[in-house]
């Protein structure tokens, strides 16, 4: 139960069921006790039993009804009599005062009435005959311990109905004030997820309306953060702009100084030359790079919307692969698969396919191998391209692939130093696929090696 909704649904529910309860017991207890209902099921049966006498008497006379009388009370051993609209017994009989009481007061309110006794409970009630007369049949009943105030209301016919309105009222409320206290939680958890994607211009508290609450204070904080994060990222962004291109002036300068230099040099020094100049071929090539990774991190790089045949581009980057891989004694496999179409910058999604391709070729052990394929599979309804560059070296550790893709990231310092890497070739590849709408993953194979794997929308 680790839901912030969840809690407090079920809390709020409880204590909602609790107040109910509560307020049950109170109703019962101020409740007046009333012994008899008119559709109880003892006033039903006085009922019958005083419409048969009304017959009786109709139909074969007094006699005949004080017979019938008689037969009851000696049944059951308790008053039962008769009594006419004047409040006299039918039969004749002198019946207890305090059953001729009842009877006028019965005639009189033409309600069922009762009169309790030391031992038992007289039940009057009126009645009609065939002509329209009035009468009032009196029956002595055996006195029923009270049931407990409780007891009577959770007695009665309609109390389920009763418990069933109470748990949907409380669970409709409990369920909307729980949806009401986690909104900004959740609202709050989407702009953290969005932050988290490199959306930098994701703000909460626009989304939280006019609450005024702890919760608002945090989104605000979280506002604030955002904004400090999208303020360093842009000022990050604006020094590698403004370094790759205060370079480019003194690159220039000093490629023209060489030249120069070259026409009065002698042969040692023309090595020396060549040497400085590929160092400044590699530094013109990495503020090409940093030049590139500032475009699309901020968004400026422009894309093409022109179709690109897959096959025909990873072709391309494989023959580069296969000139480069042999000055280190490797080879490399590639099964392409049919054609696939996508649609974006060719020459950006050149560069993310090759980037990872030197990658794998530059780390992997000499002697051994570097594959590639090209699949289309059905992903979630929709058609995409898989691209998938593995090769035999050592891997990476767990803790750093989720790194891989970072700017300026290197998993071993002198390796990376040796080889020539800086950390932002694979960060190029991640923003160029992310442009493209696809994804980009690194994983390390069961049987050793690194294996990354680019995923597409086709056409």
């Amino acid at each position: 139960m680790s839901s912030l909704f969840i809690k407090i649904f079920l809390w709020f529910w409880l204590a909602t069921i609790m107040i109910m309860a509560s307020t049950i017991v109170l109703m019962s207890v101020i409740e007046p006790h009333r012994p008899f209902r008119e559709d109880s099921r003892l006033v039903r049966r006085l009922s019958r039993e005083g419409q048969m006498a009304v017959d009786i008497l109709e139909r074969n006379g007094s006699g005949a009804l004080k017979e019938f009388i008689f037969r009851e009370r000696q049944r059951r051993g308790r008053t039962l009599a008769l009594f006419n609209n004047r409040g006299e017994s039918v039969t004749g009989t002198t019946e207890p005062p305090e059953a001729a009481a009842l009877a006028d007061r019965v005639l009189k309110s033409g309600d069922t009435e009762y009169h309790t006794l030391e031992k038992s409970i007289l039940l009057a009630r009126p009645l009609y005959g065939s002509a329209g007369q009035s009468y009032a049949i009196v029956k002595e009943m055996p006195r029923r311990p009270r049931m407990s105030p409780v007891w009577r209301y959770l007695n009665p016919r309609f109390l389920s109905l009763r418990l069933l309105v109470i748990f949907i009222i409380a669970s409709v409320f409990c369920y909307w004030l729980a949806w009401y206290l986690t909104s900004p939680v959740r609202k709050l958890r989407r702009a953290t997820q969005q932050l988290a994607s490199g959306d930098l211009k994701t703000r909460v508290v626009p989304e939280l309306g006019t609450r005024k609450d702890e919760l608002t204070d945090l989104g605000k904080d979280f506002d604030i953060m955002a904004e400090r994060i999208e303020s360093l990222m842009a000022s990050q962004g604006r020094l590698l702009r403004d370094i790759s291109h205060e370079l480019r002036s003194p690159l220039t300068r000093l490629n023209v100084a060489l030249e120069l230099a070259r026409r009065t040099s002698d042969t040692e020094t023309l090595n020396s030359l060549d040497h400085i100049e590929q160092e400044t071929e590699r530094m013109n090539s990495l503020i090409g790079q940093l030049r590139t990774l500032t475009l699309l991190e901020s968004g400026a790089e422009h894309i093409e919307s022109v179709s690109i045949d897959l096959s025909s581009l990873v072709k391309e980057v494989y023959d580069d692969a296969v000139f480069e891989a042999k000055s280190r004694n490797l080879s490399v496999k590639a099964d392409l698969g049919n054609d696939v179409l996508i649609t974006g910058s060719r020459d950006l999604f050149r560069r993310a396919v090759e980037n990872v391709v030197r990658n794998e070729i530059r780390y992997t052990p000499e002697g051994s191998e570097v594959e590639m394929s090209l699949k289309r599979q059905e992903l979630g309804g929709k058609d995409c391209a898989f691209i998938k560059v593995r090769d035999h070296g050592a891997g990476v550790p767990k803790e750093s692939l989720a790194n891989l893709f970072s700017p300026f990231y290197r998993v071993a310092e002198s390796r990376d130093r040796q080889s020539g890497g800086m950390g932002i070739g694979l960060a190029i590849t991640y923003h160029a696929v992310k442009m493209h709408g696809g994804e980009v993953r690194a994983s390390n194979a069961p049987d050793g090696g690194l294996s990354v794997e680019i995923r597409l929308p086709i056409l």
